[in-house]
């Protein structure tokens, strides 16, 4: 199934000691999100071949669906943006960067 036009992408640096919990609780995080939003698809990435005290997680944002749709609106960024952060903050080492890409015509 496509996905929106309008897509978000979150990344953040954690201590490595501090990746599984912090993993779990956006995981558990991202599951209700998924299951109030109709459609969103929710990914989370580590950058590879790094061997660094702190790892760097990518979370990613996105509307499946069959018709043509505008993807992730202001509102669920802002949302996605305040509560990831107030989950995340006594894990983050440094700032929780938001990025918002559109998709370009095939």
């Amino acid at each position: 199934m496509p996905l929106g036009q309008r897509q978000l992408f979150v990344y953040w640096r954690v201590s490595v000691n501090d990746l599984p919990v912090a993993l779990r609780a956006l995981r558990d995080w991202q599951s209700g999100l998924a299951a109030q939003q109709p459609g969103l698809h929710c990914g989370l990435y580590r950058r590879s071949g790094t061997l660094e005290a702190d790892a760097t997680v990518m979370e990613s944002y996105a509307i499946e669906s069959a018709q043509s749709h505008p993807g992730i609106d202001d509102a669920m960024c802002q949302h996605i943006d305040q509560a990831g952060h107030a989950l995340l903050q006594c894990w983050l080492r440094g700032v929780r960067h938001v990025e918002v890409f559109d998709a370009l015509p095939a």
